[in-house]
């Protein structure tokens, strides 16, 4: 083989290597997946704020955070001083006595995906969600719960 052709063929192997590497290292991971049923636009929990306790993946870590709905929108203390996620339209559902809700937050400035699932009876709230983030190269989840209420705690100083 001359000096061309075996260049050429080393550069289609190391292509197609690297081109493997990268199918196998960006393996996505899907969003927290809501119940289906009848959504709609929210305003149900307008003008409530909630205090939740939130566990952090299988770590056993506790996070505070203040969920505030106003105007058909939502926003997470937590997330807004992480990334200025801003505000978010929430959809609500209601089943008997119980409130479902649900949103999806991004992060303006990286690609951070939070998606939320919770319920509220009377002042008590129980959320999940997942917070994904997704580069080209890697997918990263970290599932959370919490459960809070209207009642700010008494140091509730900080979402932290």
């Amino acid at each position: 083989m001359t000096f061309i052709v075996q260049s050429l063929v080393v550069g289609a192997v190391a292509i197609g290597a690297a081109a493997g590497a990268v199918k196998l290292m960006n393996k996505d991971i899907p969003d927290l997946v809501v119940p289906e049923g009848p959504w709609q636009a929210g305003s149900a929990l307008d003008g409530r704020v909630f205090y939740t306790v939130d566990r952090i993946g299988d770590s056993g870590e506790t996070r505070r955070d203040e969920l505030h709905f106003v105007d058909g929108r939502f926003q997470s203390l937590e997330c807004q001083q992480y990334c200025d996620f801003g505000w978010s339209e929430y959809d609500t559902k209601q089943t008997g006595d119980t409130l479902h809700f649900t949103m999806t937050t991004n992060c303006p400035d990286a690609p951070h995906t939070v998606v939320w699932y919770g319920t509220v009876n009377g002042d008590a709230l129980r959320v999940e969600g997942t917070w994904t983030t997704r580069r080209w190269y890697w997918t990263h989840q970290i599932p959370f719960v919490g459960e809070g209420s209207t009642m700010a705690p008494a140091d509730a100083g900080s979402g932290a």
